[in-house]
This record gives C-alpha cells, structure tokens and sequence, in this order.
C-alpha cells in the first residue's frame, strides 16, 4: 500500500480527533455525577388530584413566560387532551386512565416538566455549548450562544426544549430553569 501524504494526514488527524474527543467525552461523564448539593423533585403520582397548582406556581415564577390567569388554572376542561411543554409552559398536568373496565376507571394524573438529567442529552447534542449542568442539579440554556440549530430538540427524550416559533427577530430554545436564579438570590423554598 502506497502512502502518500494526504492519506498519512487524513489518518493522524482522525486518529488524533478520536483521542481528544474520547477523553473529553469522559471527563464530562465523571464530573456530571458529582451532585451532592443537588436538587430534584419527587412527585407522588398516586396522590396527585390534577388540580394544575404546580403549573400556577411555576407561572408565577418564571417572570418570563407568558402571565396567565387564575381562572385558566382552574379551568380542568384542559386536561380533556394531552399536552406538552412549550415556550409558553414549562409544567404540565395531563390525565390519564387505567385499563380496568369503564365503570370502574379512575383517573391517574401525571406532571411533567424537564428532568434536569445527570446525562443531558440535550446539552450533549448542542454544538455550541449552550447548555450547562449546575452543581445543584439544573440544566441552564444560554441563549446568547445558541444558534438555533435545534438539535437539543431532537435529542431530548422528554420532548423538553421548545422553540420560541412566533418570536421572528430573537427566537430562541426554552426550557424549565429549575428555579436556577431563585436559588441564586437565595429565595427558593428548599
């Protein structure tokens, strides 16, 4: 086999990128499980009644989505259908019903809201480094890096990163912060 100096550099610099991808991959791996200051949430499911409170209060956190009423809150019509997070909501209750024969169903409410990961898939599939993962936990966007790509969108298990579509001149990914800028100013309930 011949080797001629194009062949010898395509297969050093391969070589070489597969070494310095390799061992960041994996340093970025032992450094996401190290969380013993974090923070989660637990949600029992089996007393849950769908009265959508979470999402009034995550609302009324998150000082940049957009304000919605009490009465939107209270009107549980809405969990007629199945819903997903958007840029608009970053918590959601939906119902659901068991297996069992009708007279007898009763309904199970599920919330949902982004899973903070230890392992964001969102954020490994960013090409910018827009995501970052916390010590306490929570998964931030920075908006300022991102380039709209999307990518995060697609990865995501959860179907949690959601694009601002109606915003035409600085659209950008959105997400739950978990509360992210609360604790930083010290005023979340732990």
């Amino acid at each position: 086999m011949i080797n001629t100096r194009r062949t010898f550099l395509k297969q050093f610099s391969g070589t070489a990128g597969m070494l310095l991808l390799g061992s960041r991959a994996q340093a970025e791996d032992t450094s996401s499980l190290d969380r013993a200051d974090g923070f989660g949430v637990l949600v029992d499911t089996t007393l849950c009644v769908g009265c959508r409170s979470c999402e009034q209060a995550c609302n009324k956190v998150n000082t940049d989505l957009p304000r919605k009423t009490l009465a939107h809150f209270k009107d549980l019509s809405i969990l007629e259908e199945k819903r997903r997070m958007d840029f608009s909501t970053y918590t959601v209750v939906n119902r659901y019903y068991n297996s069992i024969p009708e007279a007898e169903q009763k309904p199970v409410f599920a919330k949902f809201q982004c899973m903070h990961c230890l392992r964001p898939a969102c954020k490994s599939a960013c090409i910018v480094g827009a995501f970052s993962s916390e010590s306490t936990g929570a998964v931030q966007y920075d908006s300022w890096k991102c380039i709209g790509c999307r990518y995060c969108m697609a990865a995501c298990p959860f179907q949690v990163p959601a694009y601002e579509y109606r915003n035409a001149f600085t659209p950008k990914v959105r997400k739950c912060t978990f509360g992210y800028d609360l604790r930083l100013a010290g005023r979340a309930a732990q």
